[in-house]
């Protein structure tokens, strides 16, 4: 099938990454230190010191959660895919399977604006869904079920021209 619109966005942002990296650093000194403290230079680490295998077991653990942490943000893409049938769309690491929506199925859709804290995978209580990875523009649909989708796009011009030609095609 014939791809109108394709797109692939990745965290890119200097400022989330610096928080990211600066905190990651952060956590993983202070458990370095301790480790280095109470194991090779014998002095307990703390007020209230854990013992050497618990100290051990929780380092291990908080250090290897902020490498996951690491690893996961710079494996991140969103996927999005538009052709004469459907958008397909995906989220990894959450949403590691294509979703797609057939052009059947869509009732609206418009660029818009939006104003969210954080990034990623957002649910409200009536079953609407945002994903976005940077940004404050997205194509929101709305869907036969009277749901809503709002895919974040760094291309919204692109991203509507193609939708465009998606819902004006007839079945060939």
């Amino acid at each position: 099938m014939k791809t109108l619109f394709e797109e692939k966005q990745r965290y890119t942002q200097w400022w989330l990454w610096l928080i990211i990296v600066v905190n990651a650093v952060i956590v993983i000194a202070i458990f370095s230190h301790a480790l280095y403290k109470q194991l090779v230079l014998g002095e307990p680490w703390g007020d209230k010191p854990l013992s050497d295998d618990e100290l051990v077991g929780i380092s291990l653990f908080v250090i290897s959660a902020m490498v996951l942490m690491l690893l996961v943000f710079f494996n991140s893409v969103l996927e999005v895919v538009v052709d004469k049938a459907s958008i397909s769309y995906r989220y990894i690491p959450l949403l590691r399977k294509w979703r797609r929506i057939e052009r059947e199925n869509i009732q609206r859709y418009e660029i818009k604006k939006y104003y969210l804290r954080g990034y990623g995978v957002k649910f409200d209580f009536r079953g609407n869904r945002t994903i976005n990875v940077k940004g404050h523009i997205g194509i929101e649909f709305t869907l036969g079920n009277g749901h809503r989708l709002l895919l974040g796009t760094q291309k919204p011009e692109e991203f509507l021209l193609a939708l465009n030609k998606m819902k004006n095609r007839r079945e060939d």
